[in-house]
């Protein structure tokens, strides 16, 4: 049975609350701006998009959770929530006391149970942990010993290792002065693995591992030569790496090898967003327009189309993938 009857089958019995008739849902989507959310519904071969939600009253900005049913939300003039979703539409809005309304990025952990919270305006970070059902801070960290305003992070799922990168490295926080992890110029991509034990960051042309990253951290280049590299995320199996390589498509990185395997996609590569299926990504999602998902499909990759919303009748053929 191939991966696309398997998807049919576990999820046939989960429904759209907006349709007609019981429909998968993939994952969510939101535009450039984090203002409009969409569903994802169907299977691949049959994907499409929803009609714009219905969101609360105030919300001003939406962080998806990789991969989960809940998002964190920024709301005009009061405090940011968590917003659950269920079978595609919008549950309930759970206001967060006590968490910073100004943050200009987070950054979730791999399976979403903390995030790391970052604000320029008071240059701070601030941990938030037991997402979604029990959110607390776990902890505020002083940016100002960072040469330069960090852009990306990460944090492990239990909250207590944070990376940064700022300037030519990547940086360990805790409560005393930042630790030099990685020294790399264009840091464009953090990932934890192995039990939030090493790191793999993306620099430049190249994937570098960094083993023991919350005691004394040796780094090793993984792999390198991959042009225009981005994004990376982790395998669901622990065991290789996704990496966003634009115009070349997406790749697969073996951890235990460095041997790579290129999946050419129908589309430049500009994210790597985690729906609901394991290693199935969201890499493109322009607003008003189609969108295309990348998933693994045991050694093959698949690119697979997603019809703008109310265009969900067209057939688009899909260049060396299915449709």
């Amino acid at each position: 049975m191939n991966r696309l009857s398997l998807l049919a089958l576990f999820t046939a019995g989960v429904s759209l609350a907006a349709g007609p008739i019981s429909r998968p849902v993939a994952g969510y989507a939101t535009d450039s701006s984090r203002t409009q959310l969409r569903t994802i519904f169907g299977v691949p071969g049959a994907f499409g998009f929803s009609d714009p939600l219905p969101l609360p009253d105030g919300v001003a900005k939406i962080r998806l959770a990789p991969g989960q049913q809940y998002a964190l939300v920024d709301r005009a003039g009061t405090s940011p929530a968590i917003l659950f979703l269920s079978n595609g539409t919008v549950d309930r809005l759970v206001p967060l006391d006590g968490v910073m309304s100004t943050a200009d990025w987070i950054a979730f952990s791999s399976g979403a149970r903390s995030a790391l919270l970052f604000a320029s305006r008071t240059n701070r970070f601030q941990v938030l942990s037991g997402l979604p059902d029990s959110p607390h801070v776990l902890a505020e960290l002083d940016a100002t010993f960072l040469p330069e305003s960090p852009e990306i992070g990460m944090v492990s799922e239990d909250g207590s290792l944070v990376l940064v990168a700022s300037g030519p490295a990547l940086y360990r926080l805790s409560s005393g002065a930042p630790q030099i992890v990685l020294s790399a110029p264009d840091i464009r991509s953090i990932a934890l693995l192995h039990s939030d034990r090493d790191a793999a960051v993306s620099a430049n042309d190249a994937v570098q591992l960094v083993r023991n990253v919350a005691g004394r951290p040796e780094a090793t280049i993984l792999a390198a030569g991959l042009h225009d590299l981005g994004t990376i995320y982790r395998s669901s199996d622990g065991q290789s790496l996704f990496a966003v390589l634009s115009q070349a498509g997406v790749a697969s990185i073996d951890l235990a090898t460095g041997d790579v395997s290129t999946f050419p996609t129908s589309v430049a590569a500009v994210s790597l967003m985690p729906l609901r299926n394991r290693d199935t990504f969201l890499i493109s999602a322009r607003p008003h327009q189609p969108g295309w998902v990348f998933y693994r499909d045991g050694a093959a990759g698949r690119t697979v189309f997603v019809p703008a919303a109310g265009d969900n009748g067209r057939h688009i053929p899909v260049k060396g993938g299915v449709r």
